[in-house]
């Protein structure tokens, strides 16, 4: 069903996108003034080449490449460089879902957690956070905050079939996830899934005792100076970790740029910088390519870069010895055959920085 449907949406923008272009002409990348706390520079000033940067983002704005897209930023040693809204402008303005790049987020305020001291280790269990909602299976009791981080929980949960459910759910949403059938001891195997983070916010929530989506207003989004934005929560009250933060793409690269800092921001050491070190090492390896995985962070060895990814192909990405951050935004809910591939824009950019 879901190939049926990509391939109706394939032949429907290809038949759009004959008659009318959807996207705007490529003009500049040149960032606007937003007095939004980036300061702005160019690529020559930053010791980027231009030409290669120019080449990325008209890759985006061609017709039939990057068919989804909505932005893409760069940034290079703490400044706004470049920036480009392929079909409005005024997305620059827009909050946005960035999907499964929440999940990344939803990492980072583990490691805010930790260094206020809220969470002393990942071996913490949750059976020892909220008993109540486990069944009578004795091996569940040994899921660590490290293991759902790392998506190892060992429980089934199929994103194509649980996620809808979740989402849906009208009761406790915790007691449903650990009411399902554990496949694999805990620790032992990577089974990327939108449940695994879900249980990490009830966690945030239980040791914080408030809301993640609260607790990442107070020590995160307000010392970034992050005011418009959005993240929604399951029937129970409980902040979706996997997925539902809805941010504008300069917001998100501010979040990009506080991790490639090592959780400083200012005089500010915000996130853990031990914590950052780990989540961003490998931790698991997924088997999707045998691509290695960090705590919701995807590695790049080749470039030592990571990564958040997310539905419809955008990412924020890091990459510590360029020091360059980039932000790519897309529309979500549409097939991998229109999400083109991150790789090829991610390292041109990359390539970019000399």
């Amino acid at each position: 069903m879901k190939s049926l449907i990509g391939i109706i949406l394939v032949l429907l923008l290809g038949s759009c996108l004959s008659e009318e272009p959807f996207k705007k002409q490529f003009q500049t990348f040149v960032p606007q003034e937003l007095d939004d706390g980036w300061e702005l520079s160019s690529p020559e000033e930053q010791s980027m080449n231009s030409q290669l940067l120019k080449r990325a983002f008209e890759l985006v704005y061609r017709e039939e490449r990057y068919v989804m897209a909505r932005s893409l930023l760069v940034f290079r040693n703490g400044k706004l460089i470049a920036e480009a809204y392929p079909n409005d402008p005024d997305d620059a303005h827009k909050i946005a879902n960035i999907q499964s790049c929440t999940k990344s987020i939803t990492s980072i305020l583990v490691g805010v957690a930790m260094e206020k001291g809220m969470v002393e280790n990942l071996d913490i269990r949750f059976y020892d956070l909220f008993p109540e909602l486990f069944d009578d299976k004795l091996t569940k009791r040994h899921i660590r905050i490290k293991d759902a981080l790392s998506m190892q929980t060992g429980l089934e949960f199929d994103n194509d079939k649980h996620t809808l459910q979740l989402y849906q759910k009208k009761n406790n949403s915790i007691q449903w996830m650990l009411s399902k059938s554990l496949l694999y001891p805990p620790g032992s195997y990577m089974n990327y899934n939108d449940g695994a983070p879900h249980m990490v916010s009830k966690t945030i929530e239980t040791l914080t005792m408030q809301p993640a989506a609260s607790f990442a207003e107070k020590f995160l989004f307000e010392p970034l100076g992050i005011k418009d934005w959005m993240w929604e929560s399951s029937s129970d009250g409980v902040t979706y970790g996997a997925f539902s933060l809805f941010l504008t793409p300069r917001d998100l690269g501010k979040i990009g740029q506080l991790v490639l800092q090592n959780g400083i921001w200012g005089k500010q050491q915000i996130i853990s910088s031990k914590y950052m070190e780990e989540a961003t090492s490998i931790q698991a390896i997924s088997g999707h390519k045998n691509q290695p995985y960090g705590y919701y962070f995807w590695l790049y060895p080749e470039w030592n870069a990571f990564a958040a990814l997310g539905h419809g192909g955008q990412f924020l990405l890091m990459v510590p010895d360029k020091n360059l951050v980039v932000v790519y935004t897309a529309w979500p809910y549409t097939h991998h055959q229109l999400w083109d591939h991150e790789r090829e824009l991610m390292e041109l950019i990359i390539q970019s920085c000399t």
